[in-house]
């Protein structure tokens, strides 16, 4: 977080003091990675099969089975389009779209964590200085679960991952004819199922299971989303009890670890100087405007906070603090008070005020968390007894306005 400049003036008039300038210059490691073997098809021997079989029908009923899953499990890789970044993947993601698991950029790994819609990473210094976030409070994401966008983790498990919803995106780029070869993958035999696409796009399933082994995806994108990574990926199935445990991990997160959890969706900063005022008798406020610079347009909002701080030598200092949903492309304005009560006199003194305030982010007010809380208790309680879980709570302005989207 950073502080403003602190500057002082006597109580007999408007008190100003301008925002320092939050300035963070964020470390850029650039690297040559050799794609061949996660480019789709990159390191694979296909061996002829003697036993084509019709592709559509085999894709349906996979995608059909993989559908019917209470949750499943990634292991692979992903890199953003256009990029040379590979990023491998751990991650399982239930059918409501709850989420655990890791990603590791280089040296660097995150924890991942996907609950009602919210992505948090957990991650030390090695992997923020990667990320292009320039916020205020940057200094204090380092191992705590911070809020992203999809576009920042590099995937939204629930949108793409999912069991239903990763079915979905296969099916779009389902063929319309074609044969199915069985190949030796990794000492499986299974059947290619080659996509829209041709090589770029491809699945196996298992000859025996009949169920999806590996995609390789050029464009891994949920319905209405312009681009996606390219990704390459092994999918299994987790026992029950996993799911479970999954559940558990996430509403232990939700429930002890997200209370203070910081927003780097967006980036804020101070919008001119801000304002320190006081008045005869002691009673000072502190204002000023917050902005998004992220031009990231949409519906999306961050709540944000001010902690301020007047003081004097002799009088002693007062904290007070205001908080507000800022929503994307645009400004609010945040203002507290504080009071020092100063008794009235035949022979009145004037002191010198000073004060700074310092601006931050919140992932989730307190009604939110225990939403979310509540959230994860339904859809494990669902998931326990295998009905299908409610779809995620989509905020209404309102409630976006408290609880900072």
């Amino acid at each position: 977080m950073s502080p403003v400049q602190p500057f002082s003036r006597r109580s007999g008039g408007p008190l100003v003091f301008a925002a320092a300038a939050a300035a963070v210059v964020i470390g850029a490691s650039g690297c040559t990675i050799d794609l061949s073997e996660f480019r789709p098809g990159g390191g694979e021997e296909p061996s002829p099969s003697p036993t084509p079989v019709k592709a559509p029908p085999l894709l349906e009923s996979a995608l059909e089975t993989l559908r019917s899953q209470p949750a499943v499990t990634v292991q692979g890789q992903i890199s953003p389009s256009q990029s040379s970044t590979v990023s491998d993947i751990s991650l399982t993601t239930t059918r409501a779209g709850a989420a655990s698991g890791t990603m590791q950029v280089n040296e660097a790994e995150a924890q991942v964590m996907q609950a009602d819609d919210r992505i948090f990473v957990n991650a030390s210094d090695a992997y923020w200085l990667d990320r292009d976030i320039v916020n205020p409070d940057t200094g204090s994401y380092a191992d705590t679960w911070t809020r992203v966008t999809g576009e920042q983790v590099g995937v939204d498990p629930a949108a793409m991952l999912a069991p239903a919803q990763l079915a979905d995106i296969i099916a779009g780029m389902a063929p319309d004819t074609g044969r199915a070869r069985l190949e030796n993958l990794d000492g499986t035999t299974a059947y290619r199922v080659d996509l829209q696409g041709g090589e770029q796009n491809r699945v196996w399933i298992g000859e025996e299971s009949g169920e999806l082994l590996r995609a390789e995806i050029e464009q891994l994108a949920p319905k209405g989303a312009d681009s996606g990574p390219r990704s390459r990926l092994n999918f299994s199935v987790p026992e029950s009890s996993e799911v479970q445990t999954l559940y558990d991990d996430v509403l232990a997160v939700a429930q002890d670890e997200l209370k203070n959890s910081p927003d780097a969706r967006m980036a804020v900063a101070w919008k001119g100087q801000l304002d320190l005022s006081c008045e005869t008798g002691g009673a000072c406020s502190v204002s000023g405007t917050v902005q998004d610079e992220s031009g990231s347009g949409g519906d999306m909002s961050v709540l944000v906070r001010m902690d301020a701080n007047v003081k004097n030598d002799e009088l002693g200092s007062k904290k007070c603090d205001d908080s507000a949903s800022l929503e994307a492309g645009g400004s609010v304005e945040l203002s507290c008070g504080v009071d020092f009560a100063l008794a009235p006199s035949t022979s009145p003194q004037t002191y010198q005020m000073s004060g700074d305030a310092r601006l931050s982010t919140q992932a989730l007010s307190g009604d939110a968390r225990e939403e979310l809380v509540s959230a994860i208790e339904e859809q494990r309680d669902a998931a326990a007894s295998g009905a299908s879980p409610s779809a995620p709570a989509s905020e209404s302005p309102s409630a976006a306005q408290s609880a900072g989207n």
